[in-house]
């Protein structure tokens, strides 16, 4: 008795198969088997993983309210007077996921007087004291500043936006502020490590407080800033309107 498998043909002499025929089959038997070699190793191939998307990390960052916008009108009063009274900070905070390197500092203010119905004052501002602060516990470390530094009004370059009624200043309602825009190339560029919690600030040089300048509320970033009065610091769930720029 012969026996025979799906890789060794019989061609014992007499077999009814004859050459063409047996050499046609064993043809026929090797493309099968390549075929299924092919498909066992397409299956075996790893699926493509879906295409992640790209973080950008974050390296300026802007709250200024566009000069049109009748809406963000609080302000919070971070002036330093020269007739020797009680100075009033202000202070934000920021974060950059990414290193940067800030080169131009803008800011928006206001000047109002507290008196009911007053008009818009005329700016009173000198220059404007610039600083960044290291965190310390969630407040900016004050005694410690980063770098801070004053500028002539000239430097800010103080641009006029506009004047906006029936806003009240400080206790007294219905006043008319004067509302304008800051900008300034940082005399020392201030270097951003990743990550790190920083504070910022910006404080008008005034004769008094006749005159108050605020510093306006901004667009939403994280809903945090301070002021510093008196030794006491108190929390604003408003952010303040500047910009970062490297």
């Amino acid at each position: 008795m012969r026996t025979s498998s799906f890789n060794a043909l019989d061609e014992t002499p007499g077999n009814s198969i004859d050459c063409r025929h047996r050499v046609a089959l064993r043809r026929a038997t090797l493309l099968v088997a390549s075929a299924a070699v092919a498909l066992t190793f397409g299956a075996c191939k790893k699926k493509a993983s879906p295409t992640q998307p790209v973080v950008v990390p974050t390296t300026s960052r802007a709250s200024l309210v566009p000069s049109a916008s009748n809406g963000y009108v609080e302000a919070r009063t971070s002036q330093i007077p020269s007739n020797g009274a009680t100075p009033g900070y202000v202070f934000d905070d920021f974060r950059f996921t990414g290193a940067s390197t800030i080169r131009t500092v803008s800011w928006q203010g206001i000047y109002c007087v507290q008196q009911a119905n007053s008009a818009a004052p005329a700016p009173t501002a000198t220059g404007f004291t610039v600083a960044f602060y290291p965190d310390n516990a969630g407040q900016p470390n004050f005694a410690a500043p980063i770098q801070s530094t004053t500028y002539t009004l000239a430097q800010v370059n103080q641009t006029f936006e506009k004047n906006q009624s029936g806003l009240t200043c400080g206790t007294a309602a219905g006043t008319n502020w004067a509302f304008y825009k800051y900008t300034v190339t940082l005399t020392t560029p201030f270097v951003v490590t990743p990550n790190t919690r920083y504070w910022f600030s910006a404080q008008a040089r005034t004769p008094s407080f006749d005159v108050y300048w605020g510093w306006r509320d901004g667009l939403v970033d994280n809903s945090t800033s301070l002021l510093l009065f008196n030794g006491a610091y108190t929390t604003n769930t408003f952010d303040r309107a500047f910009a970062l720029t490297p």
